[in-house]
């Protein structure tokens, strides 16, 4: 094959990332969604002729990494009597021939030249209703596909060039919102062709076999920088287990389980022990499955390399049960994947990921807590007062993100692997549907507490207004029945999910007489009643929805917080006193301006207190021998441990107070006394969650109660002792 000089590379593949980033900026442009022109809810991709995906955009991950799925699922089936010929182009929405949920049209086509393939490209988008029971199509009340949207085997829509009419029909004929979905099959369409004349023009000026040449030599760049970094990490084994709440029917906690391992340059991810698929819409497809991880793997691991999905694979191990939540058999059901099943173990992965980083001596600045763990999900279908109907997804919600090693974590950050995607504006919804927003705005005590917090989730409250009728509501989310974006060695879990109607809320009455609402509280001794996680109603003319998101999870011991860092959150409206005080351990004061001021005393007071209780009456696990610290510190985990070496070996150490806690090859909360903590003392959100069956373990050192993990645990369980180094981890 023809060797690049290393010039060329680099201005052909910049040339080949441009290429696809403009196959996105043009569907967005085309469509008229909003949920992709708006919320870029979509995702673009340009893959190999075998169909490993080369680039994938930056908007919605999940939805991009299924393309691969999706072409090879075409070869498998049109190579033989259907053909694969120059100007076809191929549609789907099965998750179970590539496509992520019934809502994620997929379309990709092949890209000749000389009568060969030498590249496809594709576009995975949102379309804002696909048919079935439910307004919006994800739906509530199912307990498989059966009652869910109609499925789409792979087609043919695109014929030599030529639309086929009668595919097309089927395509948007179930749909509720047929008009917008006819325009985005257009924007697919255009998206394609810019990318077909962009290549055509590539190849034109450097030759066929140079094109060819630089998808290898992408490949090759990537899969040696991801091994160099993956070598650079220390060997060991790291678990997460997340929890995916409500089914669509029952509030029943489905358990995701992962173990990754890594070992060299190679990563495994190992669900066994992952639940049995659910008897309703939440499950995802083995589609589902690789999407979420890799979705975790880019940012956290790739964030300076090329997003080259297809190279990354060899070295990426997966090991899932068939039959699971996120490996599911037909016919389960799947229309929630991406916002279920999907999310949940990207949310895992990114843990253990985050964990292994925590771990490394070189790249441990880059380790981050959970981001918030899932869409605040809303649709709504109706009329206007002139008796035109509607139907609207809204993606108008933001979690916070997770809490990093040397900065708190972003407020209203957004959603994990979606660096593009976007918070809709409030004006948009507002024009295209009979909808008002009241207020949306940043909430208080919604982000994970932690010597670097977590960033705090959006808080709205949405009005009818200009309609005719009630509004079928369907919410959607999880981590409503427990905190689930976890914090990381020491920092405390975020907030729950909110979603609460308040019933006759009286708020054109406020408006009349010039007042407004402050928010949930104005409701919560009222008629206002807390939502599912995932739940159908309807919004009658004078309710009001309030929906808070989820923060991030926080980084280390909250009560090693800057007492100044919590006064500027208190001030800002982003943390509560009482949050300050019971978590943070900061006492804050009125001062002679009439201002609050650190109490610097009743803080040192209140910290002292907050340790106390760390270790009065905590349950003491079976612990390892513990080893007096030595003078020689090799890494460290986060801010809670060190890694000593000494002459009889390595152990984990208290990084505040040096006290040995565990050697090596043990995790190392089998050497801290354990407190098992209330989910609502953590953040007054909480008391919406399963408060009697879900509670929040601390593991402290046992001899100056410093934090070394806060885990969110059903009451009863044993503890998730989730760190395990290979006794050669690599030294600082």
């Amino acid at each position: 094959m023809n060797r690049l000089d290393p010039v060329t590379f680099e201005v052909l593949r910049h040339r080949l990332w441009m290429i696809n980033d403009e196959q996105g900026r043009v569907a967005a442009q085309v469509s008229g969604s909003p949920a992709v022109y708006e919320a870029k809810d979509f995702n673009s991709s340009l893959l190999t002729p075998d169909g490993d995906s080369l680039y994938v955009g930056v908007y919605t991950t999940r939805l991009s990494l299924c393309l691969n799925f999706a072409v090879r699922s075409v070869l498998e089936k049109f190579s033989g009597d259907i053909g694969i010929e120059d100007g076809d182009a191929f549609v789907t929405n099965d998750p179970w021939c590539g496509a992520a949920h019934m809502n994620d049209i997929v379309m990709v086509a092949p890209v000749f030249h000389g009568g060969r393939i030498v590249a496809w490209t594709g576009l995975a988008m949102h379309e804002t209703d696909v048919g079935g029971p439910n307004p919006g199509s994800f739906t509530v009340g199912t307990k498989d596909v059966f009652g869910e949207p109609p499925l789409m085997p792979t087609v043919k829509l695109i014929e030599r060039g030529r639309i086929r009419s009668d595919i097309e029909a089927l395509i948007i004929r179930n749909s509720r919102t047929s008009a917008v979905n006819g325009l985005n099959v257009r924007a697919r369409i255009a998206a394609i062709n810019r990318t077909r004349e962009r290549i055509a023009e590539m190849i034109g000026e450097y030759g066929a076999e140079t094109f060819m040449a630089v998808q290898e030599a992408i490949f090759e760049l990537v899969r040696d920088s991801f091994a160099r970094r993956l070598k650079a990490m220390p060997d060991g084994t790291w678990r997460a287990e997340g929890f995916l709440d409500h089914d669509g029917n029952t509030n029943a906690l489905y358990r995701i389980r992962l173990s990754m391992t890594k070992l060299g340059d190679r990563l495994t991810f190992d669900f066994t022990g992952t639940d049995r698929q659910a008897p309703g819409s939440v499950n995802c497809t083995r589609v589902g499955l690789e999407s979420g991880v890799v979705s975790a793997v880019l940012p956290m691991l790739c964030y300076d390399m090329p997003w080259s999905p297809g190279a990354l694979m060899p070295t990426i191990e997966f090991v899932s049960e068939e039959g699971t939540i996120n490996n599911a058999r037909h016919p389960a059901g799947v229309s929630m994947a991406t916002v279920a099943a999907t999310m949940a173990t990207q949310h895992v992965a990114a843990q253990t990921i985050a964990k292994m980083l925590a771990c490394s001596p070189l790249a441990s600045s880059e380790a981050q807590a959970n981001w918030a763990p899932a869409w605040q999900g809303s649709t709504m279908a109706g009329q206007f007062a002139d008796g035109r109907p509607f139907t609207a997804v809204l993606l108008d919600q933001s979690g916070g993100g997770g809490a990093r090693a040397w900065r708190d974590g972003p407020d209203t950050g957004g959603l994990p692997g979606t660096p593009a995607m976007g918070i809709a504006n409030v004006e948009t919804y507002e024009k295209e549907y009979p909808i008002l927003y009241v207020y949306r705005r940043q909430s208080c005590d919604t982000g994970g507490a932690g010597a670097r917090r977590g960033g705090v989730g959006t808080e709205a409250m949405i009005v009818p207004h200009g309609n005719r009728g009630p509004i079928d509501l369907t919410v959607l989310t999880h981590g409503a029945s427990q905190p689930e974006a976890q914090g990381l060695y020491g920092g405390y879990p975020s907030s729950v999910q909110v979603r609460l109607l308040a019933r006759s809320a009286g708020i054109r009455g406020m408006f009349r007489i010039g007042t407004m609402p402050d928010g949930a509280a104005d409701f919560v001794d009222g008629n206002a009643a807390a939502l599912e996680a995932k739940q159908r109603t309807l919004m009658n003319e004078d309710d009001a929805l309030i929906v808070a998101c989820a923060g991030g999870g926080g980084y280390g011991d909250p009560i090693k917080r800057d007492p100044e860092a919590v006064l500027r959150d208190v001030v800002d409206g982003l943390c509560s006193m009482d949050i300050a005080r019971e978590v943070y351990g900061v006492v804050l004061a009125g001062s002679r301006t009439g201002r609050l001021a650190v109490d610097s005393g009743g803080t040192e007071r209140r910290r002292a207190e907050i340790r106390a209780d760390r270790l009065s009456g905590a349950e003491i696990p079976e612990s390892p021998e513990t080893f007096d610290r030595g003078s020689e510190v090799a890494g460290a985990v986060g801010m809670a441990l060190d890694v000593v070496d000494t002459g009889n070996g390595r152990h984990f150490a208290c990084a505040e107070c040096g006290h040995g806690i565990s050697g090596l090859s043990q995790d190392p909360k089998t050497g801290t006394v354990e407190r098992r903590v209330r989910i609502d003392s953590a953040s007054p959100w909480n008391h919406y969650g399963l408060t009697e069956q879900v509670e929040i373990r601390e593991y402290a050192c046992p001899s100056c109660a410093h934090l070394v993990a806060a885990d969110v645990r059903l009451r009863g369980e044993p503890p998730l002792l989730d760190t395990f180094l290979a006794p050669d981890a690599p030294a600082r």
